[in-house]
Order: structure tokens, then C-alpha cells, then sequence
């Protein structure tokens, strides 16, 4: 059985299928635990319609668990493997996980989670699921469940993570079907069986999940990276003559500033295409890495609940610098007000999507939620904010629920924080409201300085200084905090609650 995997382990067993520089294996290998781990589950009473989770750093093994749920009908539920048991016990409670797979390092949480839960499997990843497989049969597996996909909790800003499943990946449809499908939505991104794939941000995240399983579908090699390191990512596209990899904008941030040295000891010109995604990316930044590495660099807008909704390539950034493109032929967009009125050319309101297929906004078991970012002719919202161009490419201004109102103005600390990027002390960024009895709220700044600077008075004075000079006066932050270190999810996006709650 092995869907699509099985007919690549028949036409060139031998060959490298993926690899994380410490676990490899060919097709023949690849199909083989794929049908182990399928078999194993089914001896445990876990089959089609069932939901297994993964709570481990990337590696090898993420691959197969994802593969196997794809093929065996279940939904794999992957866990920040950050989490405390508490936060991971009610991820796998709430989905109804009947078994967690983890790594060595985080056993002992995964355990006590699974134990909160109600979960009877935990199986540790590695040598431990290697030896669980060991006696079982690498056979084809009899029967034939239908595609299905993962379900992702949304990081949200406030409350417990909403469950969401990706819409743009076919369920409950054969395994030929879904994976033929898949093969055309890799093939708009440049992506087939000449790919060299390399994943670099978290898997238990939608973007990277989803783009290294692809991979694997339609017959591509897949390349692993533990942990996102710079220069480590360049050795890896040296070494593996990489051709496509997804990466975030603070990815290219800490390339851009590697020193010339070290940029200049590694050949990228294998890359064909660096999507990126979850953020916006400093326009500067952009326009270094477009120049070190050709026009390989493609924006894109989308989320982990509906898919990719827009795109850009480098050459037609180089036109709109900071659009995040034109909608893909699946998608209208248009911008709306609080009163529902669509906004003219230029001017920022939510953005609402409508799709032309099948694709639609749901949050699993949240019917207020899902209907709460619908209109009623069935637009939906992520909850963003940004406007479209008389060319109708789109840019991003930010989150609704981060935007800051200061004496009755709209400020979007996107805008802010990409300008503050571009200073030499500057390592990373969070600008968000802080409450003011004058002004209903300040702007505030959170910076994590580059080695070498140390936070001052003479340094806050500089920085806010050297900012006046480059945007309006009334978003200038009114104070500077300094921290070692700035909270970020692991798909780049800041983590701003965690600054802004103190406050109020």
C-alpha cells in the first residue's frame, strides 16, 4: 500500500529518499517503516479516523509518522515540543490522541502529558520506535484507507490553541488521488521529482510539515535540518546542492548579517526557490539576500488554516518592494471596514478572502470561532490588516489585535519594527500598545541588542533618535525595554502577548 511511496521504493530502492545527517533512508527503507509503523498501529487498535501526535525536534522519524498518518487515514497532531505537559496534555485531550510519539529529550513531559490526557500509547522516537518495529512485518499493508491530514492548533494571542485542519490538503479522498493532487500544487511552486528539499524551520509547524511531506510524496529527497543555524544552512545547500527550501523572514535576518567571510566560503547557486513566509520581512534585508543569492526569494501570504492565498516572485518584488503579491487563481481578496464596506485602492482594513474552490476557514470544534471570521457571503478573515495596490498586490500592515491606537490613530507595529531592524544595534524586535491615561496607548519598544552593544541611556536616546528621522512622529515608541533575549515562535512570528501582558 504506501500510496505514491510505494511505486519510488519499486522504481529506485536504492535511492536516498530523506535524511537528517544522522538518520538516512533510501525508498526501499522509507516505504518499509512506513509500513511497519501502519502495521504496529493497527495492532493497537489505531486505524483510519484516529489521531496520533508528535512531539519531538525534527528528524527523520517526523517524517515517517507523517507520512504514515497521511497514508493510514489518521490525523497527526504535532505538539510544540516547548511545551509543558500541561500545555501538550491539552492539545492530545482535546483532539483525542490515542497515541504520542516523542523524542528521547522530551520523554519524561510527553509521558506526564499523555498520563493528563488519557493517552494509553507513548512509544519514544529513535532506537525506541526502531525496536517496536523490529518484529513487525514490512509487507504491504491490506487495506486501503483514504488520504487524510494533520491538524494543527493555532497559536492564537489569547485563550487555549484552536484546532484547525490544513483545507488545502485533500481528505477523505484514495491516496492516489490526494497525492496527485498534492504533485500539482508542488508543481505551481517548482517543485518535482529533480527537487533537493531542505527543511529548516520547526515541523510540528504547518508550512514546514506540509512542504517536507510533499516532498516526499512526489518522489523528491527531503534533507532535514535539526535546527535552524546559519551558516549551518549554507553548508547544508553546499553540500546537498539544496534547490528548494521554505524559510521565515528572521532566517534571512541572521543570514544577511553572517559576516562576508563566511557568506562569501559557501556556494548557494543550486537554490531554485526560498520561499518565505509567516512574517514581514525587512525591506533592506530583502533586497541584500535577493542580490547574494539571485531572484530565488518568493513572498507568500497564507496560514496553516487555509493554505497559501497570495505570492510574489523576486522579480515582481523588485517592482512592489513589501507586497506580499497578487492572489493565487483560487482566491479573491478584498479589504473591509468595521461597517463591512469594502476599502478603496490604498487604504488598510481587515483582509477577507474568498475562495473559488473547496478551501474554507473552519476551526475544528469552534463553531463562534468560525463563524466570527466569516461575513455572510462567505468571506473570511484571518484577522489581518493591510491594503491592496491600484495593481491589486497586496501588503501587509498587521495584525488586527496587534494594531496600537494612540489618541484615535491606527499604528501598526510592523511598519516600526521592520525601520528599527535596520539599526546597527539592533538584533531583534517587538513593538506593541502599552495602556496611557493621555492617549489610550503608547507605543512601546522591546529590543534585543546585537553583541557588542550594551543597553544605556546614550544607546535608547540614539535609536530614538536615529528613528525620528525615518518615520512620523506619532510612531516613534515612546520607551525602549531591553531584553536578552525577544519570545518568538519557532515559525518566526513574535510572541507579543507575552511582552504586552504586564502591562496590562
Amino acid at each position: 500500500m504506501a500510496g505514491g511511496i510505494k511505486h519510488y521504493a519499486g522504481e529506485h530502492p536504492e535511492t536516498l529518499a530523506v535524511s537528517d545527517e544522522t538518520t538516512t533512508l533510501n525508498w526501499r527503507q522509507l516505504n518499509a517503516k512506513v509500513n511497519q509503523l501502519m502495521r504496529h498501529l493497527h495492532n493497537q487498535g489505531i486505524s483510519a479516523g484516529d489521531r496520533i501526535s508528535v512531539m519531538a525536534t525534527n528528524c527523520t522519524d517526523y517524517a515517517v509518522l507523517s507520512l504514515t498518518a497521511h497514508l493510514g487515514g489518521m490525523s497527526l497532531v504535532p505538539i510544540n515540543w516547548h511545551f509543558t505537559a500541561d500545555e501538550a496534555s491539552y492539545l492530545m485531550s482535546n483532539a483525542g490522541v490515542k497515541a504520542l510519539f516523542v523524542g528521547p529529550e522530551q520523554e519524561d513531559v510527553g509521558r506526564e502529558a499523555a498520563t493528563l490526557a488519557g493517552c494509553g500509547m507513548v512509544c519514544v522516537i529513535g532506537e525506541g520506535l526502531n525496536n517496536a518495529l523490529a518484529p513487525i512485518s514490512d509487507a504491504e499493508p491490506e487495506w486501503e484507507p483514504p488520504f487524510s491530514s494533520p491538524i494543527f492548533y493555532t497559536s492564537g494571542t489569547t485563550g487555549r490553541p484552536k484546532a484547525t485542519r490544513l483545507s488545502q490538503t485533500p481528505t477523505s479522498v484514495p491516496i492516489d488521488a490526494a497525492i496527485d493532487n498534492m504533485k500539482i500544487g508542488a508543481g505551481a511552486s517548482g517543485m518535482d521529482e529533480q527537487t533537493v528539499h531542505l527543511t529548516q524551520g520547526p515541523l510540528y509547524h504547518a508550512g514546514p510539515l506540509h512542504n517536507a511531506t510533499t516532498t516526499l510524496l512526489i518522489g523528491a529527497v527531503l534533507y532535514i535540518m535539526p535546527r535552524f543555524d546559519p551558516e549551518q544552512s549554507l553548508r547544508m545547500i553546499e553540500a546537498y546542492k539544496i534547490t528548494h527550501s521554505m524559510m521565515v523572514p528572521i532566517m534571512f535576518v541572521r543570514l544577511d548579517r553572517l559576516p562576508a567571510v563566511v557568506k562569501a566560503k559557501y556556494d548557494v547557486s543550486s537554490l531554485v526557490a526560498t520561499p518565505h513566509i509567516a512574517a514581514p520581512m525587512p525591506i533592506d534585508v530583502k533586497h541584500r539576500m535577493i542580490d547574494w543569492w539571485g531572484p530565488v526569494l518568493s513572498d507568500a501570504y497564507g496560514a496553516s488554516e487555509i493554505g497559501v492565498v497570495t505570492r510574489i516572485s523576486s522579480e515582481e518584488w523588485m517592482q512592489k518592494p513589501g507586497s506580499v503579491g497578487k492572489p493565487i487563481d483560487s482566491f479573491i481578496i478584498n479589504i473591509i471596514d468595521d461597517d463591512g464596506q469594502v476599502m478603496p485602492h490604498g487604504e488598510t482594513g481587515i483582509i477577507y478572502m474568498t475562495s473559488l474552490t473547496a478551501v474554507d476557514l473552519e476551526y475544528l470544534d469552534d463553531p463562534g470561532k468560525t463563524a466570527a471570521a466569516h461575513l455572510a457571503d462567505k468571506q473570511f478573515t484571518l484577522g489581518d490588516m493591510g491594503w491592496l495596490d491600484e495593481d491589486g498586490y497586496m501588503y501587509l500592515a498587521d495584525r488586527r489585535v496587534d494594531m496600537i491606537n494612540s489618541g484615535g490613530v491606527n499604528i501598526y507595529p510592523a511598519e516600526i519594527e521592520m525601520t528599527l531592524l535596520a539599526h546597527p544595534a539592533v538584533e531583534d524586535v517587538a513593538v506593541f500598545g502599552i495602556p496611557s491615561e493621555e492617549w489610550g496607548q503608547d507605543v512601546k519598544t522591546a529590543i534585543q541588542l546585537r553583541p557588542g552593544f550594551e543597553a544605556s541611556d546614550a544607546l535608547t536616546n540614539d535609536i530614538l533618535s536615529w528613528i525620528r528621522e525615518k518615520i512620523a512622529h506619532y510612531k516613534v515608541p515612546k520607551s525602549i525595554d531591553y531584553h536578552e533575549q525577544l519570545p518568538r515562535y519557532s515559525n518566526g512570528k513574535l510572541h507579543r502577548r507575552v511582552l504586552r501582558d504586564k502591562y496590562w
